[in-house]
C-alpha cells in the first residue's frame, strides 16, 4: 500500500514537472516570437518573401523627400533611373534576389502586403497561398541626393560614410563602397565584398576615435593625468609611438593632439576592467536589437598584459567597430550622453505618421561628462588634428582616427573621422576610408564637405 502511494506521488510529481517544463517552453517560444519574430522574418532566405514577389505588385520605396528609389511594374522591380543614386543607396534599398539585407527584405511585410493580422497569415500559411494585389508604399529616412553626393565624394575609395540626425536617430545616409547596381546585381560579376554593407557589417579597428571612450572614462573617474610625451614609450614591453613629441600635456591637450603615449599610459592608470566597462556603456560587446537595421556587434577586449591594455585604450589591440556604431558614438556625445536608436523607416502607406521613436535610446554618459568630451572634440577641429573638418557657418566637433592593420605583411592605416555639428544642425557622422592613411588627411576633409552640404 505504501509502495502504491509512493508510486502515485512520484507520478504526480513527474507529471507536474513535465507540465511545468511544457509551460516554460511555450512561454519561451512566445517570448522569442515576440522579441525576434521580425528579425527571423526579415531574412533574405525567407521563402514567403520570394513567393510574394511573384504574385504581388510590390509597394514603392521613397526617400525622405519623395524620390522613388524602387517600385514595381507588374512583377518587375524597377529602380531609380540615375545609376549613381542606385549605387549610392544600394545597400540601404537592397535587392529582390536575397543577396543583401536592405529595405527590400527588412520591410517586405509592408511592401508585399504580408503584415496582415495573425488569423489571415495563418490561413495563408496553412493553404500555401500568398495574398495577391498591391503592397504598401514605404518612406525611408535617407536622403537620396545626400547619399549621391557622398558617393561621388568618396570617389571610388573603399569604405563607408554614415550620417545621422543625433536627436531622432534618423539615418540620412549610409553609403558603402564597394557597392552594386540593383538593376543588374543578379548578372554582374562582383567582387566578393561588394554585397557587404560596410556601414553595418564592416568591423574595423577604431584607432584614435576610441579615445572618446577612454577620455570619458577618465572624466568619470576624475582622472586628469599630466604626462610628458617624448614621441614614444615602452609599456609592458610593448613600444607605443606618436607622430611627434607632444611635450607635457593634460587630458584635454592630449585628446586635441591625439597623443598615443599619453592615452596608453592613461589606459593603464584606469585599468583594463574600467576601460571594458566604459566601452560596454557605449555598447561594445553587445548585440544590437534594432527594429530597422541589422548592425553587427563591436568588439572590445582586454588582457592582463599592461601593453595590451595600453593598445586597447587607443583603439588597437583587438578593438573592432562598424561605421554605424562609430556614428552613434559621436551622436552620443552630441546628444548629451544619450545614444539614439538608428531608424530607417519613416512612414508606411502614405499615412503621414512617423514610424520612429526614441524608445531604445540608451543613457551612456552623464550630461556633464558628455559636455566635457564635446568641448574637447570642438578643440580638435579648432586647433588639433581635425582642423580640416572645420567649416564656416557652423561649429563642428570631431575626432580623427588612424587605425593600423596588417595586410600581406605590410602595416597600413584606415582613415577615420567622427563628429557632429552644433544643435541648430543636429547631424552626426562617421567617415571611414580603408587603407587610405591619416584620418586628418583623408576622412576629415570629406566630413567637412558633407557638413557644408548639410548646411545647404
Amino acid at each position: 500500500m505504501k509502495n502504491q502511494q509512493r508510486f502515485r506521488t512520484n507520478m504526480r510529481f513527474s507529471l507536474g514537472f513535465f507540465v511545468l517544463l511544457f509551460i516554460v517552453l511555450i512561454v519561451y517560444m512566445g517570448y522569442s516570437v515576440i522579441k525576434n519574430g521580425t528579425t527571423w522574418y526579415a531574412t533574405p532566405y525567407n521563402p514567403r518573401i520570394a513567393n510574394a514577389r511573384k504574385n504581388i505588385n510590390g509597394g514603392t520605396i521613397y526617400d525622405r523627400n519623395g524620390i522613388a528609389l524602387a517600385w514595381s511594374e507588374g512583377t518587375t522591380r524597377k529602380y531609380h533611373q540615375t545609376q549613381s543614386i542606385r549605387r549610392a543607396c544600394s545597400h540601404v534599398v537592397g535587392d529582390i534576389y536575397g543577396k543583401t539585407i536592405g529595405a527590400e527584405t527588412t520591410f517586405a511585410k509592408y511592401l508585399y502586403g504580408l503584415d496582415s493580422n495573425i488569423s489571415v497569415l495563418l490561413d495563408q500559411i496553412l493553404s500555401g497561398e500568398e495574398a495577391g494585389g498591391q503592397g504598401q508604399d514605404i518612406t525611408l529616412t535617407i536622403d537620396a541626393q545626400l547619399s549621391d553626393y557622398i558617393y561621388k565624394k568618396m570617389d571610388g575609395r573603399r569604405g563607408s560614410v554614415v550620417v545621422l540626425n543625433y536627436r531622432t536617430g534618423e539615418i540620412l545616409a549610409s553609403v558603402s563602397i564597394l557597392t552594386f547596381d540593383p538593376n543588374t546585381v543578379n548578372t554582374d560579376e562582383l567582387e566578393e565584398s561588394a554585397l557587404v554593407d560596410r556601414a553595418t557589417m564592416g568591423r574595423y579597428p577604431p584607432g584614435s576615435i576610441m579615445k572618446i571612450v577612454t577620455a570619458s572614462a577618465a572624466v568619470d573617474q576624475g582622472l586628469d593625468l599630466t604626462y610628458t610625451c617624448t614621441g614614444s614609450d615602452t609599456i609592458g614591453g610593448q613600444l607605443v609611438t606618436c607622430t611627434k613629441e607632444h611635450g607635457t600635456q593634460n587630458l584635454e591637450e592630449a585628446f586635441v593632439n591625439s597623443c598615443n603615449t599619453y592615452f596608453a599610459n592613461l589606459s593603464v592608470k584606469l585599468g583594463g576592467s574600467t576601460l571594458k566597462k566604459q566601452a560596454e556603456k557605449f555598447s561594445f560587446n553587445r548585440t544590437f536589437d534594432y527594429s530597422d537595421i541589422t548592425l553587427y556587434r563591436s568588439n572590445f577586449e582586454i588582457s592582463s598584459e599592461l601593453g595590451d591594455i595600453a593598445w586597447a585604450g587607443i583603439g588597437q589591440y583587438n578593438d573592432l567597430i562598424t561605421p554605424m556604431h562609430a556614428a552613434l558614438m559621436a551622436a552620443t556625445i552630441a546628444n548629451n550622453g544619450v545614444m539614439p536608436e538608428p531608424k530607417l523607416l519613416k512612414e508606411v502607406g502614405g499615412s503621414g505618421l512617423s514610424r520612429w521613436s526614441n524608445g531604445k535610446s540608451v543613457k551612456v554618459l552623464s550630461e556633464k561628462t558628455a559636455s566635457i568630451i564635446k568641448n574637447m572634440m570642438g578643440k580638435v577641429v579648432q586647433s588639433g588634428t581635425g582642423t580640416s573638418a572645420g567649416i564656416s557657418g557652423a561649429a563642428v566637433y570631431g575626432k580623427t582616427g588612424t587605425a593600423e592593420y596588417m595586410e600581406d605583411g605590410e602595416i597600413k592605416n584606415h582613415s577615420w573621422f567622427v563628429g557632429f555639428m552644433n544643435e541648430e544642425h543636429p547631424y552626426a557622422l562617421a567617415v571611414l576610408f580603408e587603407g587610405a592613411g591619416y584620418g586628418s588627411a583623408y576622412a576629415a576633409p570629406v566630413a567637412a564637405d558633407i557638413f557644408e552640404y548639410l548646411l545647404g
